[in-house]
């Protein structure tokens, strides 16, 4: 979406020109700036927006203003709205968006939804690494050598562009193009390509998030709890993440769920497309005999840049835990091009088939920044091709100005067409906020414990 057609292609949504207000007002007299910033927008008639709003880690903490707010108290004077009004105006029109039974419902997670959980960030990673390379006297603590911005000069990239991304790509440039040089980095000569394996390894590690150990702060679990209480006879849900760590894995074995994956039900569990199609029923206690009876509980997860749980076994991909070579497509510009390999080939078609169905699809984007051009091309082709598409972005900095050039484009035609819902939330609250639907069905099964306890006499 970061080009010209691509922003043609999206504005067959809506042919009118769209110019986004930002309300921003002077006080002559104060010289004060006051600044709207929108906390949701569905629409035209959808909007919440706050005036000199204060943000802590995604979190809204104060507010000067609040609009749409008339409430006024028992004098008739207006009454000066809180966070908490923005915050349950903004809660009341999402909550009311998803309470809708969506045929097809499909969500794709990145790296934001990951660091509700201690994951890491892109900048996260490049202090990490840019630590690693760096020498100090043992004596006085001085810097003696700064090896990342070494590093970064031998490849032409300005160390003060923290894009780890861009630096990688420059990286495997230069190994391509100049052989694979060697950089003195305290005093001794280290190869480009040990440098860029080290650098792998920093994300792997890094990714290797553990499972929350408090269930009600998982995020993933808490989601997926309420989701999969979906109607059987519903298609399932159907869970794509960009992400490379465990936690839908670890999510999923919290609530007791079963997890199509794409690899086989035997050891070791070897991939293969065809297991996406397979399903989970119950044959005996049908109504009837040929009927299929769909258990409870069932998604699929594609992870569509791999696993830190994948590795190559030949001309194959398995499961294998503690990976020492994990499968993943690590973050530069080769990585469009790794996403014509198996698997990663099979997933992404997946992802470009289910956002084309034209029965009520809903795709619900949590913590993704619309950086990536193939995930931006086939949410585009479905905005433009599919009349029954919708699309939600859950993302508290949504109305930043550092935000893609893609996603700026959605929050400019999210102002014109209900079909875009953009919700100011991180992910835990929004995990907590979600509805819980009255036509979904939860049969929790109580835990029983058969165990012989010895008496003490």
């Amino acid at each position: 979406m970061e080009n010209t057609e691509a922003k043609e292609g999206l504005e067959k949504i809506d042919n009118a020109e769209v110019t986004v207000d930002l309300q921003v007002t002077s006080n002559a007299k104060n010289e004060v700036i006051d600044k709207w910033n929108y906390l949701l927008i569905n629409g035209k008639y959808k909007t919440v927006e706050v005036q000199n709003p204060n943000f802590e880690k995604g979190v809204l903490n104060s507010i000067k203003d609040l609009r749409p707010f008339n409430k006024k108290g028992e004098d008739e004077k207006p009454i000066t709205p809180t966070v908490q009004d923005a915050l349950n105006l903004k809660r009341d029109i999402y909550t009311s968006f998803f309470r809708k039974p969506f045929k097809n419902f499909l969500i794709l997670t990145g790296a934001g939804a990951s660091m509700d959980v201690k994951g890491p960030s892109m900048k996260e990673l490049w202090d990490i690494a840019n630590k690693k390379y760096l020498i100090t006297d043992l004596l006085d603590g001085n810097t003696e050598e700064n090896g990342f911005e070494i590093i970064c000069g031998k490849v032409k990239h300005n160390y003060t562009d923290t894009n780890l991304e861009t630096l990688l790509s420059k990286i495997e440039g230069t190994i391509h193009f100049n052989d694979d040089i060697e950089i003195e980095l305290d005093k001794k000569k280290v190869k480009l390509s040990d440098i860029k394996k080290e650098l792998f390894d920093i994300i792997k590690n890094k990714c290797s998030i553990p499972c929350p150990e408090e269930a009600e702060k998982f995020p993933h679990k808490v989601l997926l709890e309420k989701l999969l209480q979906r109607k059987v006879t519903s298609p399932r849900i159907k869970v794509f993440t960009l992400n490379y760590d465990l936690l839908f894995e670890y999510a999923s074995e919290k609530i007791n769920a079963i997890m199509i994956d794409g690899f086989s039900f035997t050891f070791p569990r070897t991939f293969s497309g065809r297991y996406f199609d397979y399903d989970i029923v119950q044959r005996e206690n049908s109504k009837v005999q040929e009927e299929d009876n769909f258990i409870q509980r069932v998604f699929h997860l594609h992870k569509l840049h791999g696993s830190v749980n994948w590795e190559r076994n030949g001309d194959k991909t398995i499961i294998k835990e503690n990976a020492v070579k994990p499968l993943m497509v690590y973050p530069r510009e080769a990585k469009y091009e790794d996403s014509y390999d198996q698997p990663f080939f099979e997933m992404m078609a997946r992802f470009q088939r289910n956002l084309r169905i034209n029965n009520d699809t809903l795709l619900l984007c949590i913590g993704y920044s619309f950086n990536d051009k193939h995930i931006n091309s086939a949410i585009e082709e479905a905005l433009n091709q599919n009349p029954s598409f919708r699309l939600a972005i859950i993302d508290p900095g949504f109305d930043n100005k550092n935000i893609a050039t893609s996603l700026q484009e959605i929050k400019r035609l999210a102002l014109q067409t209900e079909r875009i819902l953009l919700v100011s939330e991180t992910f835990s609250d929004f995990a907590d906020y979600f509805p819980e639907i009255g036509t979904y069905e939860n049969n929790d099964l109580p835990t029983i414990n058969l165990r012989n306890e010895r008496t003490k006499d």
